[in-house]
């Protein structure tokens, strides 16, 4: 079988003995082939051995099915010529009955195929061989699979973080056991095949007919084969009109959709889907933060003792802002709460610390909050925070508690997300809404830096932004945002940066609600 260089470079390293890489390639690449050639590959070089290989058309629909299922049939047909040459026997077969299917048609094949029910079996005698199951990339059932896992298309399954966790300790217990996927960009960069593949920011390709080998941001092994590699190795473009011989650039010029044109053929990883931040404006704002911000944890008081010596240790002498997402739970799968401190230093914004904890006893949120608030106070522009805001929107009655407990030692304010203020000459929009878009705006304004912890990312990543509203649904650990949301309270509370803060006469600062006036927003009393 004739490969292209970068198939040759892919397999080389595979029998190498690599044992977990990605293929991030261009679409119509051949990757499902290589991958089969892996597979056929572990099941010659280990007897007995079973390979896992999940496919995203078994997700996808019949028409991606009968696709993907063609290409395989063509594959084993060129496996089998190399089974006879080193007298073995290749043989597909419904995997339920044993019954061998050679010969089946297309659509027959594509039936055991989509349920699962296919294997190939490659024979060393009449009572040992190793064998691949094919089978639809289910997190519920991952956990069950052993052996050498192969997944194709994997930045198009659903739910693959989980898929990945479940995967993960499959490898782990063998050094035997192998993981190798592929894929192309999705159009969501929510996905996590985007952490998992996204190259380093001075990552530069030039055309290689092999490809190219990097380790991307998340610690993992990438082959990369854009548009200008697989040109470089003698696969050509053609213009689907015409069906004229076409170069990239060409291509490119023709192509009506120029963001699909680079996830599809040159595998940029291009921000967009629903993510409500980009991959790459967050992790820039957390390299700026390398040094200079952590996110804590908090599992006991020495571990709040420590984390309070920290930001004493990085706060300077500007203005701060404190945002609190409540949450009075201890369970596993609970919110916790964060607490976020934001500093103001000329036009840009360092968060030196985010707390994050669980506790469902009052006396010790109010006893952090307070000890926050006075650490700050030692050293911020004015002897105090600027502001706390809180945001009320579930816990109203502890919000309200804690803005009696703390008014005195700093201004609070109490934010109800679903709540639409009145703001002059702006249009209607509630405070969910409002702050969220504040805190992505001043992010992709590179205008804030950010903990560098991969927790804090991945709780950033959660965020979604649908219709123009944003969501979040939790994640299986109980995060729901949070440390979102204290950002960007803080960053509100930071006003009147974004807005002019001003008070009655006669009322206490913390002491009411708060709303905005032709003079900006005003603490008031009803």
């Amino acid at each position: 079988m004739t490969r292209r260089a970068y198939q040759r470079a892919a397999l080389l390293r595979f029998r190498e003995g690599a044992r977990s890489f990605f293929l991030f390639w261009r679409r119509q690449g051949g990757k499902s082939t290589t991958l089969a050639a892996m597979a056929l590959d572990e099941m010659m070089g280990t007897p007995g051995r079973l390979v896992t290989y999940a496919s995203v058309g078994l997700l996808q629909g019949r028409e991606i099915v009968m696709k993907e299922s063609t290409v395989l049939q063509q594959a084993i047909r060129e496996f089998r010529e190399v089974a006879r040459e080193k007298a073995l026997k290749l043989e597909t077969v419904d995997g339920k009955t044993h019954r061998a299917v050679d010969g089946l048609s297309a659509d027959d094949f594509a039936d055991l195929f989509e349920t699962g029910a296919l294997q190939f079996r490659l024979w060393f005698d009449r009572t040992t061989f190793s064998r691949t199951q094919v089978i639809a990339p289910n997190p519920a059932t991952a956990r069950g699979w052993s052996g050498t896992v192969i997944l194709d298309e994997f930045g198009f399954m659903r739910d693959f973080r989980d898929l990945w966790e479940a995967i993960e300790p499959i490898i782990s217990t063998d050094p035997a056991f192998r993981f190798i996927a592929a894929t192309t960009p999705p159009k969501d960069d929510a996905h996590y095949s985007y952490e998992l593949t996204n190259p380093p920011r001075d990552a530069e390709f030039p055309a290689n007919p092999a490809g190219h080998w990097y380790t991307s941001d998340a610690g993992e092994l990438v082959h990369r084969v854009g548009i200008h590699d697989a040109y470089a190795a003698g696969q050509l473009l053609y213009d689907r009109r015409t069906g004229r011989a076409l170069t990239p650039e060409e291509h490119y010029a023709r192509a009506e959709d120029k963001d699909a044109w680079r996830r599809n053929y040159n595998v940029e990883h291009v921000a967009g889907g629903t993510s409500a931040l980009g991959i790459m404006v967050l992790e820039t704002a957390q390299r700026r933060g390398v040094g200079q911000c952590a996110l804590h944890i908090i599992e006991d008081d020495l571990g709040f003792d420590a984390a309070l010596a920290t930001l004493a240790a990085r706060l300077g002498a500007g203005r701060v802002g404190l945002g609190v997402d409540l949450a009075t739970t201890t369970k596993k799968l609970s919110n916790p709460t964060a607490v976020a401190v934001v500093e103001q230093r000329g036009t840009e914004y360092l968060v030196p610390a985010v707390f994050v904890w669980k506790t469902a006893d009052p006396a010790v949120q109010r006893e952090r909050f307070e000890r926050i608030v006075r650490e700050i106070g030692e050293r911020a522009e004015g002897g105090r925070a600027r502001r706390l805001a809180v945001d009320a929107t579930n816990e109203r009655l502890f919000s309200a508690d804690t803005r009696r407990h703390l008014g005195g030692l700093v201004p609070v304010e109490l934010v109800v997300g679903s709540e639409v203020p009145e703001i002059p000459g702006e249009e209607p929009m509630n405070w969910k809404q409002r702050l969220g878009s504040l805190l992505v705006r001043e992010l992709e304004d590179n205008h804030l830096s950010l903990p560098p912890e991969k927790y804090l990312k991945d709780d950033f990543r959660l965020v979604k932004k649908e219709g123009g509203q944003f969501v979040c649904e939790p994640d299986k650990n109980g995060r729901h945002g949070d440390t979102f949301d204290a950002v960007k309270l803080a960053l509100h509370a930071l006003s009147p940066a974004h807005g002019a803060w001003e008070t009655t006469e006669g009322c206490s600062l913390g002491g009411g609600d708060t709303r905005w006036t032709a003079g900006g927003r005003r603490n008031w009393r009803a």
